[in-house]
């Protein structure tokens, strides 16, 4: 075959790989982005190749420089997501009066809002729908990465007609398998089949056929070796975003704990009387 005509949609992973560094760039980007809610260091970077990353000659324009450099790295280091150097002012001042530290703030910010300095404590039904929805997620998964960390099959689709199924050497079974009978109906098919079987049954169509055996023949075992790696790749990755997501559970978990006790000690502070 001088095109293929069955392709397997993990041979788009060397397409991804390919791009991966473009990708990492815009993520950076969007990183610095939703810590700062500018792209000041971006832009300063440029400034600084054009030269204009100096210090003013007005003591004014300086002095407003500086206020909006430490605003820009303090919404960097910390996460606050503070508006402007005037919000970060009175956020500091707010730490001071209440005697909080930026340490036990940062263990809360999911749940701190600190321009309106004020704690925002989900609701019950919506912690446990975000639970609820992190959880679905790590249970797709794990099922990915069960189904193809140990494969021995290739997952292919016919293109002209979205025939899909798994192939090994010498023999190709259709996508759904014994187990979802119900579903579709399933098949299997060998060598055998292939090269003296004259009915296209159990396939829909002489094309399914012409295309599946050409891979069950072992025209294509190197494609399909390729696919397989390809599979197992996807496993492990699926293995490590599962494991990530669930740490990230356990981490708003966290955060929501922490938001609580600092709003109890807030709200102990406001209520005792001062002397």
């Amino acid at each position: 075959m001088s095109e293929p005509l069955a392709i397997s949609p993990f041979q788009l992973i060397d397409a991804g790989i390919k791009i991966s560094p473009y990708f990492g760039a815009l993520i950076l980007a969007i990183y610095v982005l939703g810590r700062t809610n500018a792209l000041f260091y971006i832009v300063y970077r440029g400034h600084q190749i054009l030269g204009g990353a100096k210090d003013f000659h007005s003591k004014s324009a300086q002095r407003h420089w500086k206020a909006h450099e430490d605003f820009q790295r303090f919404n960097l280091w910390f996460g606050m997501n503070l508006r402007t150097s005037r919000n970060m002012t009175k956020f500091l001042s707010w730490l001071d009066h209440h005697e909080l530290t930026i340490e036990e703030l940062c263990r809360a910010r999911r749940y701190f809002n600190a321009n309106k300095l004020e704690f925002a404590i989900p609701t019950p039904w919506h912690r446990w729908t975000m639970r609820a929805s992190i959880l679905a997620g790590i249970a797709i998964l794990t099922a990915v990465w069960a189904v193809f960390v140990d494969a021995r099959l290739a997952f292919y689709t016919v293109n002209k007609t979205k025939t899909s199924f798994w192939v090994e050497e010498n023999q190709a079974r259709s996508s759904t398998g014994k187990a979802l009978d119900w579903l579709s109906e399933s098949w299997i098919i060998d060598t055998e089949y292939c090269l003296f079987s004259t009915d296209t049954a159990p396939l829909a169509n002489e094309w399914d056929k012409e295309v599946i055996c050409d891979l069950v023949l072992g025209n294509q075992n190197p494609q399909i070796e390729e696919a397989i790696k390809s599979q197992r790749f996807i496993a492990v990755s699926a293995g490590i975003l599962g494991a990530a997501w669930f740490i990230f559970l356990l981490f708003i978990v966290d955060r929501e704990r922490n938001a609580k006790a600092l709003l109890q000690k807030v709200d102990k502070n406001n209520t005792e009387p001062t002397l």
